[in-house]
């Protein structure tokens, strides 16, 4: 009796580890990166905890599936990765609605763009081109990035001539409508290194990722408004979601979308002021926040980059109410 009873245990244990599906979650980060290991590794634990043992998300950071940001993407279309997060502004024109996250003076904080950018895909007011290839588990905005510069910047009139990379479109946009040079196609890991050679003088970017990326090892003159966000995504590949069974689609829903978005957006801008706050306490860092006549005018300055937003897009008007009208209510709740 004793060894029918560990015969069939041992079975029971042999169909359940051959039941188990294993998700490749792609990150681009070093392991200890705050978004790879404080947000989306325990994301992963948890939801194959609560899958009834039919999963086992396993996280590939470093880039050990693909190590540049603008590939995350073609990782999941291609089926490299199941699982990655990406920043949509390395994919011109798949994401186009979430660039905007990235208007100067429109997102407040992590959390109520990141909650309000969810509402806006489940509600299928984000949809088309890149949506539809993917299966969206996360939709997020960071804390609004700041202009960090590596040359002392006191006022709008001192941005003149300087070089700005951006993360996309967008936030070159504003970096143009500020007077500055705008310079893309440099990701988060290399703006270090591009600042310290003097290739661009600075960033618009906000302290989590000055913090990850060293930014604030080369560059310590801050005007602190808040110039856009960035958007990020978490997807997953289409087939390989609709091909998991029934307890594993449960546990992925059940953590996906507004969940998976105010989790996101409240621990980004935890860490952020975490950050602030030693940045602030180190004499070396020069840190403004201007007066608000003065912040009306960089405000006012940026404008067009708003306007020529919502003048270039089918709906741009529409949808630009329905995003204001969400952070509204996701400030208010």
């Amino acid at each position: 009796m004793i060894r029918t009873i560990a015969a069939l245990t041992a079975c029971l244990l042999a169909n359940t580890v051959q039941a188990q599906e294993t998700l490749r979650f792609a990150s681009f980060e070093p392991p200890v990166a705050f978004i790879t290991s404080q947000i989306l590794t325990p994301w992963a634990e948890e939801v194959s905890a609560a899958s009834q043992g039919t999963l086992n998300i396993q996280m590939f950071a470093g880039g050990t599936l693909g190590r540049e940001p603008a590939t995350q993407l073609n990782l999941v279309l291609n089926g490299v990765a199941d699982i990655a997060w990406i920043i949509p502004g390395y994919s011109p024109g798949r994401f186009d609605q979430a660039t905007i996250v990235e208007l100067p003076f429109v997102v407040p904080s992590a959390e109520a763009g990141s909650v309000a950018a969810a509402r806006m895909v489940e509600e299928g007011l984000w949809s088309g081109g890149g949506f539809d290839d993917v299966v969206v588990l996360g939709m997020f905005a960071t804390s609004p990035g700041h202009l960090v510069t590596t040359e002392p910047v006191s006022e709008l009139a001192d941005v003149a001539g300087l070089d700005l990379r951006g993360a996309g479109p967008v936030l070159l946009g504003t970096a143009a409508a500020l007077g500055g040079t705008p310079v893309g196609g440099i990701p988060g890991p290399r703006i270090a290194e591009t600042m310290s050679r003097g290739v661009i003088d600075g960033t618009i970017s906000e302290w989590n990722a000055l913090q990850t990326f060293r930014i604030l090892d080369v560059a310590e003159h801050h005007m602190v408004l808040p110039l856009g966000s960035v958007a990020l995504m978490v997807v997953m590949n289409k087939d390989r979601y609709e091909s998991l069974p029934e307890a594993a689609r449960a546990a992925i829903d059940a953590a996906d979308g507004e969940v998976f978005a105010q989790r996101f957006g409240s621990m980004f801008d935890a860490n952020n002021a975490a950050v602030y706050a030693e940045a602030s306490a180190n004499e070396d860092q020069t840190i403004i926040f201007p007066s608000d006549n003065e912040a009306a005018l960089w405000q006012a300055t940026t404008a067009s980059v708003v306007d020529e937003w919502v003048a270039s897009r089918d709906g741009g008007q529409a949808l630009m109410d329905a995003f204001m009208a969400e952070i509204g209510d996701v400030s208010t709740d």
